[in-house]
């Protein structure tokens, strides 16, 4: 008997710290979970602790290990939601393995977070001096162990894509405070 309430015991802990994982990131399904697992064998990854209402994991672009090339390493981790009115929003975290280069623009604002500090720039004044740069949202590189990631606040737009609207600053910026390492 005191087995069997053992092994009940172990079940239901196991249990429970699995669906602490999952709840700890929001929107990542099993599935998604059990990939990173893999991922995260390889290099540390930042997720978000916390989600605007509606987002989720919408894709996990991954190719990493001993036998990819560095210049075709890749870790793209794609949140998404659609709108009621039939548009979307779209921001991801992406890995840089090769090549990483900074952005021109002055940072809007600098977010700390539990991964460290993270510059911002958020519709960031335009080169030319005309006004701001209107749907941009994006980080500069910053380091999760020794893998550099940055955050993309339209990630997949095209220009003047209409069918895919930017999450406010408010969210931008919670979504970043949130980064946790996984």
């Amino acid at each position: 008997m005191k087995k069997l309430i053992c092994l009940a015991f172990l079940i239901t802990v196991s249990a429970s710290l699995g669906l602490a994982q999952a709840s700890r990131f929001p929107g990542v399904s099993d599935f998604q979970s059990q990939q990173l697992d893999q991922a995260k064998k390889i290099t540390p990854i930042p997720l978000p602790t916390w989600i605007p209402a509606g987002f989720r994991v919408e894709k996990i672009q991954i190719k990493l290990g001993s036998m990819v090339s560095l210049e075709n390493k890749e870790l793209v981790i794609i949140y998404s939601r659609k709108l009621a009115t039939g548009k979307v929003q779209r921001f991801s975290f992406e890995a840089g393995f090769d090549g990483i280069g900074g952005l021109p623009y002055d940072s809007t604002k600098i977010i700390p977070s539990a991964v460290g500090k993270i510059d911002l720039m958020y519709e960031p004044q335009d080169l030319d001096g005309a006004g701001k740069l209107k749907n941009f949202a994006m980080t500069d590189w910053f380091n999760v162990g020794k893998t550099a990631f940055h955050y993309n606040g339209m990630h997949g737009a095209a220009e003047n894509d209409a069918l895919q609207v930017m999450i406010s600053l408010a969210d931008t910026e919670k979504i970043l405070r949130s980064l946790q390492r996984y």
